[in-house]
C-alpha cells in the first residue's frame, strides 16, 4: 500500500512539473471591441496566435471580443493603461475623447485611399506612440485602416440635403461637427449598440464602413448605401509600456517585429475584405448611391474649414499631423 502511494504522489509530481514546464512565462490578454466574427476580432486572434506560436508559447497572448471581457470601445486605452489588459485595439476616433490630438484621420476628406494612409502612417512617425506612452503609459505598435466610412440607412438618402432632419450614428466628434453642419441630427453609439438603434428606430441611418455593416449584417435593417467615402477608420493596436517593458529582450523584439510583419497583413486584409462585404451588401439588396461629382465637390467645400479649425483646437501636436497627413495622402 506504501509502495503503492509512494508511486502515485511521486507521478503526480512528476506531472505538476512537467505542465509547469510547459507554463506560458508570461500572459497577456489582448481585447478586441467589436464581436468575435468580426473582421477586426478575427485578425486580431490570428495576430495574437500568431505571436504565442512564434515565442514557443512563452508568451501566450490570449484574444478577448465584445462580451468576453466587460469593456467597450472607449475603454480600452484606460484598460490597457492599467495593465486590466496588456493588449488593446481601439479606433482613433472612439478615442478622441482620451487623445484628440492624434485623431487626425478622423479630419473629414483628409485621407481616403489605402494607399494614402500607408504613406500617411509612415509620416507621422511616432507621434501617436509618443503622446499615448506620455499621457497613459501604453504603445503603439501599429496604426491600420478599416476602410471609407459612408451611411448606410434605411430611407434612401441621395444627396447632402437628404441628410437634413435624418438621425444618424456617428463615432467620434467630428463626424457629430461634420453632420451638425450638413443638416443631419448625431447620435453618438458603440458598436454594439447600433443594430440595436437601428432596429429600433433610434436612428435612421449610421456612419461605418461596408465592412463592419456587413460584419454586423446590417443589411437585414438598412437598404441604402450613400458613399461619401470620407474617411478612413484609423486603428490603433496598443500594448500596455511596463508588460512590454518587462519581456525578455528576445520577447520583446518578438512583439514589435511580428508588429511589422503583420501591418501590411491588415492593410490588404481590410482592403479584400471591404470589396467582399460592398458586394454581399448588394447581393443582400442594399442599394448603393454614389454622390454626384457636384455634390462631391460642394460638401468638400463645406466641411474645408474643419481642417484648421480641428488643428487649431487640438494644439501643435494636432497641426503637425495635419499638415504630415495631408502631405502624405495627396
Amino acid at each position: 500500500m506504501k509502495k503503492t502511494l509512494l508511486l502515485a504522489t511521486t507521478l503526480s509530481l512528476g506531472l505538476g512539473v512537467s505542465h509547469a514546464a510547459f507554463a506560458a512565462e508570461y500572459n497577456w490578454r489582448f481585447f478586441t471591441y467589436v464581436a468575435p466574427t468580426d473582421f477586426h476580432a478575427k485578425m486580431n486572434k490570428e495576430f495574437a496566435d500568431d505571436i504565442t506560436a512564434a515565442s514557443g508559447s512563452r508568451l501566450e497572448i490570449t484574444h478577448f471580443a465584445a462580451g468576453e471581457l466587460p469593456y467597450k470601445a472607449g475603454d480600452v486605452i484606460k484598460a490597457v493603461a492599467t495593465n486590466q489588459i496588456q493588449m488593446g485595439q481601439v479606433g482613433a476616433g472612439l478615442a478622441a475623447g482620451d487623445a484628440p490630438e492624434i485623431d487626425v484621420f478622423s479630419v473629414p476628406f483628409l485621407c481616403t485611399t489605402y494607399d494614402g494612409f500607408a504613406a500617411a502612417a509612415e509620416a507621422m512617425g511616432d507621434i501617436p506612440d509618443t503622446v499615448l506612452n506620455d499621457k497613459f503609459g501604453v504603445r503603439v505598435v501599429m496604426n491600420w485602416p478599416i476602410p471609407g466610412q459612408n451611411i448606410w440607412s434605411a430611407e434612401k438618402i441621395s444627396t447632402i440635403a437628404d441628410l437634413s432632419g435624418k438621425k444618424i450614428r456617428t463615432w467620434n466628434p467630428l463626424q457629430v461637427e461634420m453632420l451638425q453642419i450638413l443638416g443631419g441630427s448625431p447620435t453618438s453609439l458603440d458598436p454594439s449598440e447600433v443594430v440595436p438603434a437601428l432596429q429600433r428606430g433610434v436612428v435612421d441611418g449610421a456612419i461605418t464602413s461596408a465592412l463592419s455593416a456587413n460584419d454586423w449584417k446590417a443589411y437585414d435593417i438598412v437598404k441604402n448605401g450613400f458613399m461619401l467615402n470620407f474617411t478612413m477608420a484609423h486603428q490603433i493596436t496598443l500594448v500596455n509600456a511596463q508588460a512590454l517593458e518587462d519581456l525578455p529582450e528576445d520577447l520583446r523584439k518578438l512583439v514589435e517585429d511580428k508588429s511589422q510583419e503583420w501591418a501590411p497583413r491588415y492593410f490588404a486584409a481590410s482592403q479584400e475584405a471591404n470589396n467582399a462585404a460592398l458586394k454581399n451588401m448588394m447581393d443582400n439588396g442594399v442599394e448603393i448611391t454614389e454622390a454626384t461629382p457636384e455634390d462631391l465637390a460642394q460638401v468638400k467645400e463645406t466641411l474645408s474649414p474643419m481642417w484648421e479649425k480641428w488643428a487649431s483646437a487640438n494644439g501643435p501636436v494636432a497641426a503637425d499631423l495635419l499638415e504630415r497627413v495631408s502631405k502624405a495622402c495627396q
